[in-house]
């Protein structure tokens, strides 16, 4: 097997025991004292680079988190630790793998050759898939504090879920009495009214659910919705649009609510049954999610970067050492060029 196989089955074990002990592994249950405030943004980003992990690499460090006790959210390479001025990886300690993309190579396979990556069409190559291995800040001796957490303010996070509306302009309907349900006929999402729900929150957090299925229509992202109640491919339609109320949730600073959590709860062994049948599963339902947050143009949520440092000794060099290394480096051979893949 692969690597990045071996990635895939490792992330399935783990989130279905995590599922076996009745939990969402990626969300915090509205009345779990530990979860965070409503509009705080707090999912696993990369300090060095300022920007938040993406898809499957979002619930595979939200699960390391969770085993590991894990309260920091930021995620770094060894490479780009050492790179942090007095910052180092502790000796002993275990890093989490994840994928990342080498969007280099993109283009037409050929006759025969499969796609790269999961959900794309036959005949185009997607971009080639990479375990890197990434380290909890907590694991780190001599990382810097993290930055003040970043709270969206309540009045911003109504406004961007109004323009998220806005610009794409759904059909809503406050009809649904106590149901919360997409019509594939109708094309339309249907809601219970307003004031029937706890909070705002629990409000938002069922309308981007329901928002996220309208995208799989055929004439937007055409995903498979002929599911019916209680299949595999009912109980799959479910977690993309689960996975993608997640990520836009995670951009807006929208925390799950009573009614959300209550519904997507009943829906655990459906997902535990898919997963343990095909360990794929969470992985392309997160790719699909990826590609709703595309369509549904979410803005992405970054942070300042960690100025990076040269080591203390490379620093301390004279500058006519330095200068005359590189001239003798470039007078016998031509150097290779490294580059780092942004793995964040």
């Amino acid at each position: 097997m692969s690597k990045y196989s071996d990635l895939i089955q490792a992330t399935a074990e783990r989130m279905l025991d995590l599922m076996k002990q009745g939990t969402i592994p990626w969300r915090r249950p509205w009345n779990d004292p530990d979860a965070p405030q409503n509009g705080l943004i707090n999912g696993p980003w990369n300090p060095t680079t300022g920007k938040a992990y993406r898809g499957s690499n979002t619930l595979i460090l939200r699960g390391a988190q969770l085993v590991h006790g894990y309260k920091d959210n930021r995620w770094l390479t060894y490479k780009q630790a050492a790179g942090i001025g007095g910052a180092q990886v502790r000796r002993g300690e275990k890093g989490q793998q994840i994928a990342y993309w080498d969007f280099s190579k993109m283009g037409k396979a050929q006759e025969g050759e499969q796609p790269a990556v999961e959900g794309e069409e036959k005949g185009y190559q997607g971009p080639s898939v990479f375990v890197a291995t990434v380290f909890n800040a907590s694991q780190i001796d001599g990382m810097p504090e993290p930055p003040p957490p970043f709270v969206m303010p309540e009045t911003v996070r109504n406004l961007r879920v109004r323009e998220l509306l806005d610009r794409h302009q759904p059909k809503v309907h406050h009809d649904g009495g106590n149901r919360a349900f997409y019509s594939i006929a109708a094309d339309s999402i249907h809601l219970p009214k307003h004031h029937t729900f706890s909070d705002d929150v629990s409000y938002q957090a069922t309308l981007l659910h329901e928002l996220a299925h309208w995208t799989g229509a055929k004439h937007r992202l055409d995903r498979d919705q002929t599911g019916r109640f209680g299949s595999q491919d009912y109980a799959k339609e479910e977690l993309v649009a689960e996975l993608s109320s997640l990520f836009i949730s995670e951009r807006l600073g929208i925390g799950v609510g009573r009614e959300h959590e209550g519904q997507h709860a009943a829906y655990l062994q459906s997902w535990m049954k898919a997963l343990a049948d095909d360990p794929k599963t969470l992985f392309r339902a997160a790719s699909q999610a990826e590609k709703v947050m595309t369509f549904l143009d979410i803005p992405a949520f970054e942070r300042e970067p960690l100025p990076v440092v040269r080591k203390e000794q490379e620093a301390e060099k004279p500058a006519s050492t330095q200068v005359a290394e590189s001239s003798e480096k470039g007078g016998a051979r031509v150097r290779k060029k490294e580059r780092e893949r942004d793995v964040a």
